[in-house]
């Protein structure tokens, strides 16, 4: 644990000097003149450490900034309610161009290219590390590479879903020349993401510091859930083929992932280890993961924003009266209508509420607790420091896309083999192949109630109206551009090359 705590030390020092680093450009006001770019640096297998544990940092701090990952992927049209936060119930309305200043920190897209800055600077500069340091082998630049691509893959990815089209960098820019760069289409980059992964998959091991091969000087008990792997690189090519519509590429990405499980030590998990604060999957846990970015209060990393709880969270749970946002009763009833749900139901002769997703049913206002990790997983209501992972995907979810992807391609069978794997997991009825329900709106609702609180809601409702096109709001949105969101005018000010999104302008 000692080592770990310095690696904690290290990745802070990494994130505190990278944003006192930082200075505007002209190109996309990136925020992000490295720390990196002296001549001294590069020079030993202690800095390629320190700077791809600083891309890391960038990268949780962009998901989370203004809580933006849950904001951008729960609260349109979503089943998040907000409680009395009127920006956020701005955001549920599809009104983005609100003056609050959660919403326009939120279309500005700076902080994802300053971690993409940060990897092609690192892609560019690591190889010189090995000439220079024998300690640094070519294995080791071949994983930190292999990252940094996955990283970079990522967060192009997710500005595409949010923004649509954006700017494609693929180098560095940290030396002050800058020329101003205008969008690149959505098909660009995606390619571009789809073509990183694919290189990357093949450097990227499915698990570190096995046997005696140490990883930086660590075995793998201490980078179990912490880096990207194998598994994270097709689990990101299987959404961005599904996002694109390909679901033959999609079929054949998330069958890897899950064929391949074994290599990882993944495997479906029950209820009580998804929501167990201090040994489940969104806690303090050494649980293999596909992609979890993590914030261990153990190394420092706790924080009392920048967390799903610091929005879903109210008394009895923390000390806040009320929670920010909430899911009522009536959906809470309609979503889960299975009594036997082992992740919320009412018992039939008891009443009893199962409390594994929400606590206070009864009360005024049900709060969502699926996530709960006070402090390490153990603290009380007095400390309202959490220490959550941000789970991005994980093996329920992939078994899920890869039903959606066997339903799109006509394999229905398959796509209800892959939904009863699920369903099996949580005590419900399968489904069977005579139900008059339909197959792929049970695969969707299966995923609103196994993913709540977990970033899907909106992209789930965009994939079903571009297969089902039955959804009038959202097809006219999707048509007419209004799924993704502004670009902050703070950015488009600075690159006459950009123009504001169509729907917005």
């Amino acid at each position: 644990m000692k080592r770990y705590n310095q690696w904690g030390k290290y990745l802070l020092f990494m994130i505190g000097m990278t944003v006192l680093g930082t200075s505007c450009n002209k190109k996309l006001d990136i925020v992000a003149k490295n720390v990196g770019s002296e001549e001294k640096e590069w020079a030993s297998i202690s800095d390629t450490r320190a700077h791809l544990m600083g891309i890391y940092g960038l990268m949780r701090a962009a998901m989370v900034d203004n809580y933006g990952h849950w904001v951008y992927g729960e609260m349109r049209y979503g089943d998040f309610k907000s409680y009395s936060r009127a920006d956020l119930k701005a955001v549920e309305e599809n009104k983005l161009k609100s003056a609050y200043p959660m919403i326009k920190g939120l279309t500005d897209w700076r902080r994802f290219y300053a971690v993409i800055n940060a990897a092609s600077l690192f892609i560019e500069r690591a190889p010189e590390v090995m000439r220079k340091d024998s300690r640094y082998t070519e294995r080791d630049l071949k994983y930190d590479i292999a990252q940094a691509r996955s990283i970079r893959a990522l967060m192009y990815f997710y500005m595409v879903r949010i923004w649509g089209e954006v700017p494609l960098l693929k180098n560095s820019y940290d030396n002050g020349t800058f020329e101003e760069v205008g969008k690149s289409t959505e098909a660009t980059v995606l390619a571009f993401a789809e073509e990183e992964l694919l290189i990357a998959a093949q450097d990227l091991p499915y698990r570190y510091g096995l046997g005696s091969q140490t990883y930086y000087g660590e075995y793998y008990s201490v980078w179990v859930g912490v880096l990207f792997n194998k598994m994270t690189a097709y689990s990101l090519l299987a959404h961005i083929a599904a996002w694109q519509g390909k679901y033959i590429n999609a079929d054949v990405y998330s069958k890897f992932v899950i064929d391949n499980q074994a290599e990882s030590i993944l495997d479906l998990l029950s209820v009580s280890n998804l929501v167990n604060p201090t040994d489940g999957l969104f806690g303090p846990s050494t649980r293999a993961q596909i992609l979890a970015v993590r914030a261990s209060y153990e190394l420092g990393e706790a924080t009392n924003t920048g967390h799903l709880e610091s929005l879903t969270l109210g008394y009895p749970i923390v000390t806040k009266a009320k929670p920010d946002i909430y899911v009522n009763r009536d959906t809470i009833n309609k979503i889960f209508d299975d009594t036997n749900d082992t992740r919320f139901g009412i018992d039939s002769v008891s009443g009893l509420v199962r409390t594994n997703y929400f606590t206070n049913y009864n009360g005024d206002i049900p709060i969502f607790s699926k996530i709960k990790i006070i402090r390490n997983g153990s603290g009380d209501s007095d400390f309202s420091i959490f220490g959550s992972n941000l789970v991005f995907t994980r093996l329920e979810e992939i078994y899920l896309l890869h039903a959606e992807a066997k339903y799109v391609l006509g394999q229905k069978d398959e796509a209800i083999k892959y939904l009863n794997m699920i369903k099996a997991q949580r005590g419900l009825v399968p489904h069977i192949a005579s139900s008059p329900k339909d197959i792929l709106e049970e695969i969707f609702l299966e995923r609103r109630r196994e993913l709540m609180g977990e970033g899907w809601r909106w992209y789930d409702q965009i994939r079903l109206a571009k297969i089902k096109k039955n959804n009038v709001t959202l097809n006219s949105l999707i048509e007419n551009g209004g799924i993704y969101w502004p670009i902050s005018s703070d950015v488009l000010e600075r690159n006459s090359k950009l123009s504001q999104n169509s729907y917005w302008k």
